[in-house]
Order: structure tokens, then C-alpha cells, then sequence
């Protein structure tokens, strides 16, 4: 059963893959690297197709792994002055800005849907206050997803914002 689970989440990544490379273009990030910040918006959305990402809140000292299949971006509704984002591991993403988007979203809705909705739980991750239930459920996915060790890296650590002590 879990075969055919993980077969299907690779077939449906690879048909992700595929249709935003016909809309975006092709980037990668070195370790370390800022791949976005309020200082440097890329306003566009982004698809990762290796590596990993930390998404941080400075004002909340909350941090987000995400890995390879993922969305992530800085679109107008998500900026936040207090968000960045950094590669954890060399990266490599799909980067769709405003025009390759606005294709996506009329030719693609279904996709424009996921995507919307992955940087949405995203940003109320990073934003709001969480609940015990809530930090449970996201190290659960982080588990599933085999990198729960790269969430608990540097996941409080105080250089990455001003007040945390």
C-alpha cells in the first residue's frame, strides 16, 4: 500500500515537473545561499526539484523545511517583511514569474491550485500562532517526508532574527 502511495507522489511530482518546465525557468542556489528576502523579493513562485529549503519568519523565529516537489514563493499577497528564505543544501527549483504564472493559471488551474495552496499553508505556518496540535502535525509531515532532522536544525536558532533569546 505505501508502495503505491510513494509511486503516485512520484508520478504526480515528475507531471509537476514537466508542465512548470514548460512555463518557468530553471535556477539553483548554493548552500547557505538567500534565495528571496524582503530586501531582495523575486516576486514569483518557485518549484523545487532538489534540495532543501528553510522558509523563516525573523519575527517569529519560526523556520519551515521543505524538499524537493514543494512550492514556495514571494507573490504579492505572501511578502512579508519579516520572511527569507535560504537554501539548506544545494538547490535546484522551476521559477515562475508574473507573466509565466499568469500562463499557468489559464492554462493550468488545477496546478495553479496546488500551488497557491502549498505557499498558503506555508505562510499561516510561518505567520500565526500554533497550537500544540499544529507543531505535532507539521514534525509528523516532516517525518513522513524523511527530513525531520533537517527541521530541527537551526529551527530556533537566535541569528536568524533579532530578539530571540
Amino acid at each position: 500500500m505505501q508502495r503505491t502511495g510513494r509511486k503516485q507522489l512520484d508520478n504526480e511530482w515528475e507531471k509537476n515537473h514537466q508542465t512548470l518546465m514548460q512555463y518557468g525557468e530553471m535556477g539553483q542556489a548554493g548552500e547557505s545561499e538567500l534565495i528571496y528576502s524582503f530586501d531582495q523579493p523575486a516576486n514569483a513562485v518557485f518549484f523545487l526539484t532538489k534540495g532543501f529549503i528553510r522558509l523563516v519568519n525573523r519575527e517569529t523565529c519560526r523556520s519551515k523545511i521543505i524538499g524537493a516537489g514543494e512550492f514556495f514563493g514571494d507573490r504579492s499577497v505572501f511578502l512579508t517583511k519579516h520572511l527569507y528564505v535560504e537554501a539548506v543544501t544545494p538547490v535546484a527549483f522551476i521559477r515562475l514569474d508574473d507573466t509565466a504564472y499568469s500562463k499557468l493559471v489559464r492554462n493550468e488551474p488545477k496546478l495553479a491550485v496546488e500551488l497557491i495552496s502549498h505557499m498558503s499553508k506555508n505562510h499561516i505556518y510561518l505567520t500565526e500562532k500554533q497550537s500544540l496540535l499544529s507543531e505535532t502535525k507539521e514534525l509528523f509531515s516532516q517525518v513522513k517526508k524523511g527530513y525531520a532532522k533537517l527541521h530541527r536544525f537551526k529551527k530556533n536558532d537566535p541569528s536568524l532574527c533579532c530578539h530571540c533569546s
